[in-house]
């Protein structure tokens, strides 16, 4: 049982009294609490474009991937997104407080959010809550007090409020994708300590947690559970369900930054309210980032993502793609500093933007590196590891091919028990063969786009197939070996 002073306990009353509960809160029968919403029609994101457009260097369209946006149909799998701080002048503020949604651009909002994490709305209906946004300076230095706590607490109790109103009425036994960045990655990461850690129901529902660009996930050394969550691990398989997905992106060259000291996860307060299971220990604790897509091995940046807005090239699409303009790889500085280091590699005479070069004047990218762009930078592979964990997980749904697959890739038989055959429409460079547990166990190197491969020496059992053509695309599938 925890003992307090005399003095944290007239804090934590003077907290309960006039923080956490100090707003009414939020309807979210209303609509106009949603930015985006199953229910609400007319929105942006409704029928949005989700083609993607992959521009070569010469500002050439080299392949379309046509994507079904689902964000109004039910696939037996739901999105829960919640957006970043986005406000109309970020620094502007000077106090620490909750903006109303009237104070909020509700447009630029709905904009940002398309442009973030419209993407994953082909997994099926999205929703995402508008909330009383904490603004910048409750995280950016800010005291570790009872007012930060506060503060945080009304932030996270509308995006409480609405994700219980979206279970209860909503859900229906669907599969949960919960997604979020910055400010929203810290109350997603909030809801999953104090409503999915300890429901074994509704930890069964959850595909994947995306609590990206803020240092959320930690635990103690060589360990991957039991820091601001209790139960929930972050994903060290690409197959694995129930699990966390989180990223931060850096300039190559620049310094690897550790948690901020006013992060929430060393507010005693959160933690006394169970929002995190226990608090951040700079001294023993290890920060943790996914690093199974891309590893400590430079490899080409597979399709950076921004959407169609106003360039001259790509039509009839909501998204422009630039495969491999940049370089990535993931770095580790001791036990506090870490994340995927990218750096602009273009071709010779390479006509494509660096669409990352505008992130460099920003006021906190000494701290930050290419946090606005962390979507950007990993949707596609993102996109990948999420297909794989519906796969695999064995979600049955009403969803299209991976995006990948793009229908230039054939396996048969499938299910096999000796050998299998891979045609393609364009010539395959390198095959690669995962077990279900996201191993690697078979690399093959062809310069053709027919080819004959043995399986007889692999168990039964259910494998992945990864197949990268000289277009520079991927495909991936799915084999079953009798």
């Amino acid at each position: 049982m925890k003992t307090y002073s005399t003095t944290k306990v007239l804090c934590l009353l003077l907290f309960t009294l006039t923080g956490i509960n100090s707003f009414a809160q939020l309807d979210y029968n209303l609509m106009d609490n949603w930015a985006f919403h199953p229910n609400k029609s007319g929105t942006l994101i409704e029928g949005y474009n989700l083609d993607i457009a992959v521009i070569d260097e010469n500002l050439n369209t080299d392949t379309i991937f046509h994507i079904t946006n689902n964000s109004m149909t039910n696939t037996g799998v739901d999105v829960f997104f919640v957006h970043p701080t986005i406000l109309s002048d970020l620094w502007s503020y000077s106090t620490r407080e909750n903006i109303p949604l009237t104070d909020q651009p509700s447009f630029l909002i709905s904009a940002s959010i398309v442009g973030q994490a419209g993407l994953l709305s082909k997994y099926g209906r999205f929703f995402a809550p508008r909330y009383r946004q904490a603004s910048p300076p409750t995280y950016i230095g800010s005291a570790l007090d009872s007012t930060q706590a506060a503060v945080i607490g009304n932030a996270y109790n509308d995006i409480k409020a609405s994700f219980l109103h979206y279970l209860n009425n909503y859900n229906n036994g669907n599969k949960i994708i919960l997604a979020s960045h910055s400010q929203g990655a810290y109350l997603s990461a909030m809801l999953l300590r104090d409503v999915f850690d300890n429901d074994i129901d509704l930890k069964n529902k959850l595909v994947v947690a995306v609590i990206a660009g803020v240092a959320g996930t930690y635990s103690e050394p060589f360990q991957f559970t039991g820091g601001w969550w209790e139960n929930i691990p972050l994903c060290t398989e690409m197959i694995q369900c129930g699990c966390v997905m989180t990223w931060r992106s850096y300039k190559e060259g620049q310094s690897l930054t550790t948690v901020q000291a006013s992060s929430p996860c060393f507010n005693p307060y959160l933690e006394d309210s169970n929002f995190v299971y226990r608090l951040f220990n700079e001294n023993q604790d290890w920060l943790m980032q996914d690093s199974i897509y891309y590893s400590n091995k430079l490899k080409p940046l597979r399709n950076y993502l921004v959407p169609k807005t106003n360039q001259p090239y790509a039509v009839n699409v909501g998204f422009v793609a630039f495969d491999s303009l940049y370089q990535i790889r993931y770095q580790r500085d001791g036990l506090t500093k870490v994340g995927f280091k990218i750096e602009h590699t273009p071709k010779p005479n390479d006509q494509r933007p660096d669409n990352l070069l505008e992130e460099e004047s920003k006021p906190l990218f000494n701290v930050q590196g290419y946090h606005f762009k962390d979507y950007a930078i990993y949707m596609w592979a993102l996109l990948e590891q999420i297909d794989m964990k519906l796969t695999a997980c064995g979600v049955t749904t009403g969803l299209d091919e991976p995006i990948y697959n793009n229908h230039c890739v054939q396996i048969f038989p499938n299910p096999s028990n000796n050998t299998i055959n891979i045609e393609s429409d364009k010539n395959i460079s390198r095959i690669e063969i995962y077990n279900n547990q996201g191993q690697l166990i078979k690399i093959i190197n062809p310069k053709n786009n027919k080819l004959n491969i043995s399986v007889n020496e692999l168990p039964s059992g259910l494998y992945f197939i990864k197949t990268n053509l000289t277009s520079g695309n991927t495909w991936t599938g799915k084999l079953i070996k009798q």
